[in-house]
Order: structure tokens, then C-alpha cells, then sequence
């Protein structure tokens, strides 16, 4: 295995965890559909990577995933000027983004 395919894997299982505290601080269906989906697809983009197939993916996918949690995030981020709970889930959100742009950019790189 090599580096970017245990990066995609951690960044899989961090998705997952982040996503799943932020769905119980504010108990939204779209926060838990997208880290569901988001975790998934990071996955299915490690499996590229080892599999050595389409490579273009196995960087697109981190990217797109990371773009979704940016977009979610960035809009409870906007939404915790009027309700300061929001706060909290919204920098996880914005965490998890963060890490699957850095994600994306290492993977570029080492493939």
C-alpha cells in the first residue's frame, strides 16, 4: 500500500467520525447523508489508488467531497450569525473540507 492510499483511508475514517459529531450536535439528514456519502466515495477513491486505475478520480473524488463539506460548511458558518450553535458544526464541517483538500493536493503529487 502506499502513502496516498492510507492517507485516503484515514481521511475516510476522520470524515466519518467528524461527520457523525457534527450530525448529533445539530440532527440534520443532509449533514449525515453527505458524510455518508462523502466517506464512501473517499473510499471507493483509496481503492482507485491501490488498484492503480483511473487515476484521475482517485484525486477528483477527495476534491469533490471536500468542495460538498466546504459548501455545507461554509453555509452554517454564514447561518451561526443568527444562531451561535450552529458555530461548532460548522467548523467540523469546515475541518473535514480542509483535510479532503489536502488530501487531494498530497494525492496529485504522489500519483
Amino acid at each position: 500500500m502506499n502513502p496516498v492510499v492510507i492517507l485516503l483511508v484515514c481521511e475516510s475514517l476522520a470524515t466519518l467520525a467528524l461527520g457523525f459529531y457534527a450530525w448529533t450536535l445539530t440532527s440534520s439528514r443532509s449533514i449525515i447523508f453527505n458524510t455518508l456519502f462523502g466517506s464512501a466515495g473517499i473510499l471507493f477513491a483509496a481503492y482507485l489508488a491501490a488498484s492503480r486505475q483511473q487515476l484521475p478520480l482517485a484525486v477528483g473524488i477527495p476534491f469533490i467531497v471536500a468542495m460538498m463539506f466546504a459548501g455545507r460548511g461554509g453555509a452554517l458558518l454564514y447561518r451561526s450569525g443568527a444562531d451561535a450553535q450552529l458555530r461548532k458544526p460548522a467548523l467540523l464541517l469546515l475541518a473535514v473540507a480542509g483535510s479532503g483538500f489536502s488530501s487531494s493536493i498530497f494525492a496529485y503529487v504522489m500519483l
